[in-house]
């Protein structure tokens, strides 16, 4: 017999099925039996069929036993109208973050629920820069001490203005259709949350790194000369904000002085007498403006000069005639001519060796124009050019001051300032527009939004990127020689301050610093220049020149190098002189030619640039509060919000009606 060759699969798969078999049964056994899949799920707890009734039963026991117990007295209420009074009457101990819970006219429960609005774009983005004397705050600034001189001293300042327009009309529908729209069932409607309130202006810039690439953006802070920048700080989580919350805010912030003075924050006053601040656009006009009033000055003083000159010839030349004629007359006298009387011509109207006169010859004309003393004088602008005229006017136009930003339809301008630019860096900026999100916090916010359920500012789209802006160094140094024996250089160091340029010379050696403190010659206000009759006294008696300056420039001259090389591009010269090596850090050395023609060409270009701007004539400061040739954009005290004049008591009311809670707010 032949054995038969076994396979285990053969063999085991009887037992195999048998198993799986019984480990379906198991489970069948387990989910629908042991563990039945009907049960309720309630209280959260999971019931079964039987068990459900069970609970029930218990719960209504325990109803059942407290209503039959015997009811319990509560403490009696006490009427608290007097403390409540008083609390209205002493404005001194009221906090201002206090949110009255005032009942809501409305069902408070009704479930609403939100689309938010957009905001919109910022356009035509411009961007100056001003870099002149002002009054700098010498301390930190407040409402009440904003308004004092002795709060500010004359300083320099480098400041950077971007300007922006947005248009209103867009935002203000949207916040209509979102929030009071047809579309939205009545009881969802609010007038209140449908006016948008403007938040805050976002100014963000990057600065040019060393490597030659663009720094991460980064957020300016409001301008040292704003005393509400406090008030102003950007909280965009509602978690952060102070007590009061959103309500607060826009409390503070709807007035329209505060409005405007977020969106068109007033300047740095100018105490250059001939410097001027103006947003972006206005100033561009304005500086082409003086541009071409002063080649109009130029041209009618080089006219003035040669209409002097020419009568200068004019008279020089008649006084030859006259000594001609006069001498000719003596002498025909004398060879038996007949003399003749004193402007009495002969017949024919000749007088033989005189001049011909003639009513086309200019000469003669001028002759006229001496004798009768009437030159004729180049016609002059008046005292306020056309120009500078038509700029008030602008101004006055896109002035928020006079507006009610509520009913605004039309684009208006914004700007924001930088007064934290270094000099020798280059920036570039953007900047947005944020407005409250009045159902912040709420619970109000439809699915598709409910990211910003906790943002209290909706920001609008940024604007785009303004070209780079270059801050120019405010001190320089020339080395213009070297004595070689002692390998000392003469240097001159020139610095900006108060408004005009100063050079020093110094002789420096090998280890010491270029530049130091000195003095400088103090010289009067240009005298020549006609002075405005309504000119403050004490503003004449101001003195521009500071006594000393300090011309360090934390640099060290390290060595004095000869250099002899050959340069060229077709024919090679040979030339000599010296480089002068210094640090500025400590660590690494820089050097530069000890001779002008040899220096780069942005260092010739400053440095002649300098020479210029040093013959300046040095003009007193403006006096404080002064606004120039302009009138200055400055806010009004009126309007509507929670004016100056406003009572404790009113203020009060005027708090309970704004922080009264809208239709579904929680409380």
């Amino acid at each position: 017999m032949i054995k038969k060759r076994s396979n285990f699969i053969e063999q085991s798969i009887e037992k195999v099925v048998l198993v799986i078999a019984g480990i379906v049964c198991a489970y069948i056994l387990y989910e629908y039996v042991v563990r039945s899949p009907y049960k309720l799920k309630y209280e959260g707890r999971n019931f079964g069929a039987g068990q459900i009734d069970i609970h029930i039963e218990e719960e209504a026991g325990k109803l059942r036993e407290q209503l039959n117990r015997e009811p319990t007295s509560k403490p009696a209420y006490k009427p608290r109208n007097a403390l409540f009074i008083a609390k209205m009457n002493n404005t001194a101990d009221f906090d201002a973050n206090v949110v009255w819970p005032i009942p809501s006219a409305v069902d408070a429960k009704i479930d609403k629920k939100y689309r938010i609005p957009l905001v919109g774009q910022v356009n035509d983005v411009e961007l100056d820069y001003i870099r002149a004397a002002a009054y700098v705050p010498k301390e930190e600034l407040t409402p009440e001490n904003a308004k004092n001189e002795s709060s500010y001293e004359p300083n320099a300042i480098d400041l950077v203005t971007v300007q922006g327009s947005f248009d209103p009309a867009m935002l203000f529908d949207n916040f209509q259709q979102c929030f009071a729209g047809k579309e939205l069932p009545e009881e969802w409607r609010d007038a209140i949350l449908a006016k948008p309130i403007f938040a805050a202006v976002e100014l963000q810039r990057q600065r040019l790194g060393a490597n030659g690439l663009w720094d991460d953006w980064e957020v300016i802070p409001r301008a040292k000369i704003d005393p509400y920048k406090s008030d102003f700080k950007v909280i965009e989580d509602i978690k952060a904000l102070p007590s009061g919350g959103v309500t607060v805010q826009l409390f503070k912030l709807r007035e329209v002085r505060m409005q405007v003075s977020m969106l068109q924050p007033e300047p740095y006053q100018i105490a250059s007498a001939d410097d001027e601040w103006l947003p972006p656009l206005l100033h561009k006009k304005y500086l082409t403006g003086q541009h071409e009033k002063g080649i109009q000055e130029r041209r009618e003083a080089m006219t003035a000069q040669q209409n002097e000159q020419a009568g200068e010839r004019d008279k020089a030349r008649l006084e030859r005639e006259r000594k001609s004629r006069d001498s000719q007359g003596t002498g025909g006298a004398a060879g038996g001519r007949i003399p003749m009387e004193r402007g009495l011509p002969p017949r024919g109207g000749y007088i033989p060796g005189g001049p011909r006169e003639s009513t086309r010859n200019p000469a003669a004309e001028r002759q006229r124009r001496l004798e009768s003393q009437t030159f004729e004088q180049p016609v002059r602008a008046p005292a306020k050019a056309t120009g500078e005229a038509a700029i008030n006017e602008e101004m006055t136009k896109i002035s928020l001051a006079r507006k009610n930003l509520t009913e605004l339809r039309e684009p208006f301008v914004f700007w924001a300032y930088d007064d934290t630019a270094e000099p020798g860096n280059s920036y570039r900026y953007r900047v947005r527009l944020g407005v409250f999100n009045p159902v912040a916090g709420m619970g109000q916010v439809r699915a598709e939004d409910a990211a910003y359920d906790g943002k209290v500012i909706l920001w609008s789209g940024f604007s785009d990127v303004t070209e780079p802006v270059v801050i120019p160094r405010r001190f320089y140094f020339f080395p213009l020689n070297v004595q070689e024996p002692a390998k000392a250089v003469e240097v001159q160091v020139s610095k900006y301050v108060l408004g005009y340029w100063y050079s020093g010379q110094f002789t420096v050696k090998r280890g010491e610093e270029i530049g130091r403190v000195a003095k400088v010659e103090q010289t009067a206000p240009d005298k020549d220049k006609k002075k405005d009759k309504n000119k403050d006294k004490e503003q004449e008696k101001t003195v521009t020149t500071p006594e000393t300056i300090d011309y360090a420039t934390g640099a060290m001259l390290v060595d004095v190098v000869p250099v002899n090389e050959w340069a060229g591009d077709k024919n090679l010269q040979p030339r000599q002189y010296f480089d002068i090596l210094y640090s500025i850090d400590g660590t690494s050395i820089e050097k530069i030619a000890a001779k002008l023609m040899y220096w780069p060409e942005e260092l010739k270009t400053k440095y002649n640039e300098i020479k210029t701007l040093e013959k300046k004539p040095k003009e007193a400061f403006r006096a404080f509060n002064s606004s120039g040739a302009f009138e200055g954009l400055r806010i009004t005290p009126g309007g509507p919000g929670l004016g100056p004049g406003i009572t404790g008591d009113q203020r009060m009311m005027k708090m309970m009606e704004m922080t009264k809670p809208r239709t579904g707010q929680k409380q």
